[in-house]
């Protein structure tokens, strides 16, 4: 079961990356790989999941969070 955060899933796919920057699917698989290595960079002890990418960090970097 996936945890919801703010009425949101708390990790973003590949589907939501590629439409939000309007690249392919395999470009936006390439961006989530470097928004989960950057996040591993600063926090060692975060979750990452393969081909998904925490909604909140995301959101951060895509500067639709503040």
């Amino acid at each position: 079961m996936q945890q919801i955060h703010e009425g949101k899933p708390l990790y973003v796919g590949v589907d939501t990356v590629a439409y939000d920057f309007g690249v392919s699917r395999a470009k936006a698989y390439a961006i989530i790989k470097d928004l989960n290595m950057e996040l591993k960079k600063e926090n060692p002890r975060a979750i990452v999941v393969a081909g998904k990418v925490n909604r909140i960090f995301y959101e951060e970097c895509a500067g639709i969070r503040r």
